[in-house]
């Protein structure tokens, strides 16, 4: 497992079902994170969490 290994939201591992894109912006490193057992798509900065809300 990478830097991200496990889901923020439900805390099951980050395994190939799920998905981990890891991106820079700025000097900040980026995780876009999508887990298949809970289905939280959010991006972790490191040292911060961003969350995503689906539109209603």
């Amino acid at each position: 497992m990478g830097v991200i290994g496990f889901c923020p939201g439900c805390g099951t591992p980050l395994d190939g079902a799920s998905f981990v894109q890891e991106f820079w912006l700025g000097g900040d490193r980026h995780f876009l994170c999508w887990c298949a057992s809970c289905r939280l798509m959010c991006t972790v900065v490191i040292g911060a969490l961003v969350g995503t809300e689906p539109e209603h």
